[in-house]
């Protein structure tokens, strides 16, 4: 079965050959935290202009929502150091025992966060930045998390200042680019999810995908 994601908002054509450059840059890609050695991955990717799509499948203590599967497929702008995915489950069992439920979030809701991203010949390290957005599609609003930990990582000197400045330069310009282009507040999203990532959402799922475990970096 495919996986599903919804692209409300971006064009239904682009040029062909986008798609052709896309199977023709494969990459792999290993993910985790700021300042953590142990990664997960590699995981196989593609990438397309400025953009790398990479996937991997969820254990079965994730449900996914009806008409998925548990691939789990995210999209990284490079050029911004933003990663973001439109989640593939509604329900988690924590080992503990305690249930996460995403039904009131909606299967067209996309998360994204603020990664550092670092490259060796074909292969991508993408480290979370602590801040995340919750991107609903269908007209509320936007919600962002984490704020208060990428200041607690500031003030523990796990991120140096010029960091710090980078990513919030990095991440105002994405909100600025893909969110809010004008002052004031419209009714939509200015290009989100992005267009630039439609011939990566049409490429077919991996054929034996990397299974991440309780036990892997997020």
């Amino acid at each position: 079965m495919q996986t599903r994601i919804e692209l409300v908002g971006v064009p239904e054509h682009m040029p062909a050959d986008y798609l052709l450059n896309a199977l023709n840059q494969p990459v792999e890609v290993m993910r985790g935290g700021h300042g953590e050695e142990r990664l997960f991955g590699p995981l196989p990717g593609a990438r397309c202009g400025e953009v790398v799509v990479y996937e991997f499948a969820l254990p079965h203590s994730y449900v996914p929502w009806p008409g998925r599967t548990l691939l789990e497929r995210t999209f990284v702008l490079l050029d911004l150091g933003v990663s973001f995915a439109n989640p593939c489950w509604v329900r988690h069992l924590r080992p503990d025992g305690t249930v996460v439920d995403r039904e009131a979030e909606g299967s067209a809701t996309w998360y994204v966060d603020l990664i550092t991203v670092e490259r060796d010949e074909n292969r991508y390290t993408f480290r979370d930045l602590y801040i995340d957005l919750v991107v609903p599609m269908d007209g509320r609003h936007h919600r962002m998390l984490d704020l208060d930990e990428f200041a607690d990582a500031v003030d523990a000197g796990l991120l140096t200042i010029e960091q710090a400045t980078d990513a919030l330069r990095r991440w105002q310009r994405f909100i600025d680019r893909y969110l809010h282009a004008e002052r004031a507040p419209v009714g939509s999203w200015t290009d989100f999810p992005p267009a630039a990532i439609r011939p990566l959402v049409e490429l077919p799922p991996c054929d034996n995908p990397v299974r991440w475990s309780e036990s892997d970096m997020r």
